[in-house]
């Protein structure tokens, strides 16, 4: 077993963790879709959040030639592995026994903080691509990934500041969910 094997065990842990933490409420959900008041807003941003999860796990695998064991090469991908769980838990929503599920009520008083912690999930995402010294990959001119990376991070932010536009609550995960296929294509050649 390689050392990239090894250590994405562990990444693959907290990312199924958190995968499964969001799912298993959309499940319940679905469970109790009587009761659900729905919002396209909060099921844009679960889906956002959802996929920078796969996307952060297909993104681990281009690191399998050259990850080498060591504290500064474990955690920078430890500590995004964890923010994009806490984003997963954050966009989670309780499912009480009884009464209404106002997925609306719940995305106005925790929409914020699902944002924030997309946002502060891309801002690490750039530290570490400078910490592997990744910011220029394969003689790239541009850090083109930091540059999208760093219009995520504030497109995410502007949603948790601006909250009363309801406009950028549907729309910012929806460029952020679009935005993401054309790195699906370059990660794994679609």
């Amino acid at each position: 077993m390689s050392d990239f094997d090894f250590f994405t065990i562990l990444l693959s842990f907290v990312i199924s963790l958190g995968v499964t933490t969001l799912l298993a409420a959309v499940a319940r959900l679905v469970q109790e879709s009587g009761r659900v008041i729905f919002s396209w807003r909060y099921a844009l941003w679960a889906a956002a959040i959802f996929n920078l999860q796969v996307t952060f796990w297909i993104k681990s695998w281009s690191y399998r030639d050259t990850y080498e064991m060591h504290i500064s090469t474990a955690l920078p991908p430890l500590v995004l592995a964890i923010a994009a769980f806490l984003a997963c838990g954050l966009a989670t929503p309780p499912i009480p026994e009884k009464g209404p599920i106002d997925l609306k009520a719940f995305h106005d008083s925790n929409g914020k903080k699902y944002a924030l912690a997309f946002a502060i999930f891309m801002v690490l995402a750039i530290v570490q691509a400078a910490m592997y010294g990744d910011l220029f990959p394969n003689g790239a001119s541009a850090p083109v990934d930091a540059l999208m990376q760093a219009g995520f991070a504030m497109l995410a932010a502007a949603t948790a500041l601006f909250r009363k536009a309801r406009w950028l609550q549907v729309g910012a995960p929806l460029v952020l969910i679009v935005a993401s296929l054309g790195y699906y294509e370059k990660l794994i050649g679609w």
